[in-house]
C-alpha cells in the first residue's frame, strides 16, 4: 500500500494520540477519527511506518516505561501495571517477563 505524505501526518497523529496516555486502550474507530484516516490504512500504514502494529506498538511503548519506572521511581509493581492500564497485575508481570526475560520484581532489584 503506498503511503502519502497526508498518510503520514495522519498516522503520526494516531502515534500521538496512543503515547499521550499509555493507560487508556483507544478502539480503532476512536483512532480513525482523531486522526482522519480510514481503518484500513490505519493498520497497514502503521505497520508500514513505524514497523509493527498499533497494539503491538501500545503495548511495547507501556512495557518501556513500565522499565523506566521500574528504575527511576519508589512506586510497586501494583501501581505500576495499573497506571499503565493493567488491570491485572499478575498479566503485567507475564507481559513484561516475556519481553524483558526477567519478572519486573527482579528487574527493579537489579537497577537498585
Amino acid at each position: 500500500m503506498h503511503v502519502t505524505l497526508y498518510d503520514i501526518e495522519c498516522l503520526q497523529k494516531a502515534k500521538d494520540l496512543v503515547d499521550a496516555d499509555l493507560m487508556r486502550h483507544y478502539t480503532i474507530p476512536e483512532i480513525t477519527r482523531h486522526a482522519g484516516i480510514s481503518a484500513t490504512k490505519l493498520k497497514s500504514g502503521f505497520r508500514q511506518l513505524f514497523g509493527m502494529g498499533l497494539y503491538q506498538y501500545h503495548k511495547e511503548q507501556r512495557l518501556i516505561k513500565a522499565a523506566d519506572l521500574l528504575e527511576n521511581s519508589h512506586k510497586t509493581l501494583k501501581e505500576i501495571s495499573y497506571s499503565l492500564g493493567y488491570k491485572h497485575t499478575c498479566n503485567f508481570i507475564t507481559a513484561f517477563k516475556k519481553r524483558y526475560g526477567k519478572p519486573p520484581g527482579q528487574w527493579k532489584n537489579s537497577s537498585l
